[in-house]
């Protein structure tokens, strides 16, 4: 069963009650190492509940990497000021402008709790993220990856990390493939193939 989690205090808000459900279920996901899709509608606070959820794994001495946000650039600001704000505990660091190189080793030489970047800025910068390794890669809009041939899609589903975790209010925007994409990138495997999936799921209930 998901148990209720304790969360440490987040600066100026009181979390709501479907918001303390969502971080238990975070924290379900990576007691079990399982990736997963936030899914709630914009402005119900996905991001609120995952700066709680890597709060609680840093007060737990459990974030022992740093985190990678990927975001598109509209949403970069919005990320580092709910950052500061709600939790200024966590160090971050935000991969954009010049300099990003120096950027990403300042990071980890600094251990920073959080990596910002941009969609855009992972294609640019994909040599520089070779060999790292991260706590998680956390995706906002993931519904940015829905075109599995994307090459931000492929370079993406390359990059290291423990535990993958996709914020989405519209993970399916068009057909049920989509839905294959992103959790082919947050748990591998779990979906089976795109053929299999096609004719045991997509086929049946869109067109069946």
């Amino acid at each position: 069963q998901i148990q209720e989690v304790t969360i440490p205090p987040i600066y100026d808000v009181v979390l709501r009650e479907y918001q303390q459900i969502g971080i238990n279920w975070l924290n379900f996901l990576h007691q079990f190492k399982f990736g997963g899709i936030l899914s709630d509608d914009m402005g119900l606070g996905k991001t609120i509940q995952t700066i709680a959820h890597l709060l609680r794994l840093k007060e737990k001495e459990d974030l022992n990497k740093p985190a990678l946000i990927v975001v598109p650039t509209s949403l970069i600001a919005n990320w580092e000021r709910e950052i500061s704000r709600f939790a200024p505990s966590l160090g971050f660091e935000t991969i954009y402008g010049e300099k990003r190189e120096e950027k990403i080793e300042r990071a980890f030489r600094e251990k920073k709790d959080i990596l910002l970047t941009t969609y855009s800025l992972i294609l640019k910068d994909k040599e520089l993220y070779s060999g790292k390794e991260f706590s998680y890669i956390i995706l906002d809009e993931a519904q940015k990856i829905k075109n599995p041939t994307s090459k931000a899609t492929q370079v993406i589903k390359k990059l290291n990390s423990n535990y993958k975790l996709a914020l989405s209010g519209t993970p399916i925007e068009n057909h049920l493939g989509e839905l294959w994409s992103i959790f082919r990138f947050v748990m591998p495997g779990f979906l089976d193939t795109l053929t299999f999936f096609k004719s045991f799921y997509q086929k049946p209930i869109e067109k069946e």
